[in-house]
Formats: structure tokens, sequence, C-alpha cells
């Protein structure tokens, strides 16, 4: 009896401190910072072709995106380059020329909401450049000061629920463990005294 009550209350204490710092995850800093995301992702460019990757993962306009492309060519050549252009939904945009193996860039997007990168290996098919590549690209944005990471905010909401069955469950578990090792007791006898009616 004692040792089930031992374990009851180790058990019922691992729960609540794991409900307790659940929350206090490396997240929990962003959501008094504005919005902020990252994302890494890897594009195919065959030749004489152009592929694009779409930014804008916060939903806001003013976010500030900074990145860095990784080239790679294919097939045993060491090129690694390609040509680089960054624009926004109404038009704006900048011609990075050709960038070779690595290349980090800065990117504001206004009133815009998203924002395209087109990675174009259209060289002279006579070029030494002209074989098919893969483009990586890994992107930071940052939303403007009074933006709300909703990622986080998702996060938060399905880690406070999971948070609330953990101890309801610990707390049912640990109240039918005690009922069950409960000692039943037997039923009260009366005795009567002689004489008494």
């Amino acid at each position: 009896m004692i040792l089930n009550m031992k374990f009851d209350r180790a058990f019922f204490k691992d729960a609540m401190l794991l409900a307790l710092l659940i929350p206090l995850g490396p997240g929990l800093s962003s959501w008094f910072s504005p919005a902020q995301t990252s994302y890494t992702e890897s594009y195919p460019v065959k030749a004489g072709s152009t592929s694009a990757a779409s930014g804008g993962r916060l939903g806001y306009p003013n976010v500030h995106a900074s990145g860095r492309l990784t080239i790679k060519s294919c097939c045993g050549l060491s090129t690694n380059d390609i040509m680089f252009t960054i624009g926004n939904q109404d038009f704006s945009s900048k011609f990075f020329g050709v960038v070779v193996d690595t290349f980090s860039f800065q990117w504001d997007t206004g009133n815009n909401t998203e924002y395209s990168m087109l990675f174009n290996n259209k060289f002279d098919p006579s070029s030494p450049s002209y074989h098919d590549k893969t483009v990586e690209i890994s992107v930071t944005e940052v939303g403007p000061a009074n933006s709300v990471n909703l990622y986080f905010l998702v996060e938060v909401v399905g880690i406070a629920a999971v948070t609330i069955a953990t101890i309801t469950g610990t707390t049912i578990l640990v109240l039918l463990r005690r009922r069950k090792h409960e000692p039943s007791r037997p039923p009260a006898h009366f005795y009567c005294k002689n004489g008494d009616a």
C-alpha cells in the first residue's frame, strides 16, 4: 500500500513537472519577438530551364528575408552557377546576375506578402555551364515589429491541450490506483448486552 502511494505520488509529480516544462521550450522567447520562420528547400534546375521558389511564409507585408543559395552542378561538373532574380508581387525585382557556389542575399517585401526567387539555367548550349543543377535555399523571414508568430501560437494551443489531457488523465489514474489498493473495511457489528432489548 505504501509502495503504491509512493509510486502514485512520483508519477503525478513527474506529470506535473512535464506539464510545466513543455511550454518553456525555445519557442517561448519568440512569443515576444517579431514573427519569424526559417526553411530550407532544394530545387532541381534542368539545363535551358528556369525554376522558381515562393517566399512569404509568414503572410505579413514588410517582411525582411535573408537567405543563402548553394548551387551544385550535376554529372561531375563543377561550374556551380545559376542566374538569380528575386521579385515581389508588385513586379519590383532585383537581378543578382550569375552567382557561383554559394550566395547570400537580403530582401524586403515592402507592402507585399509574397515574393518569388527565380533560378535561371538558360545558358548558351555551347557554354560549359549548360547542364543540370540543383539549387538549395536556406531562408529566414522576420516580420514587422507588431507581428505575431501564428505558427508558434498554434503550437502553444496544441501543447496546452496535451498538457490539460495529461494532467486530467494522470489525476484519474492516481485516484483509480488509490481506490483499487484501499483495503476494504468489514461491516460494523453491533452487540447487545444481556438485558438489552
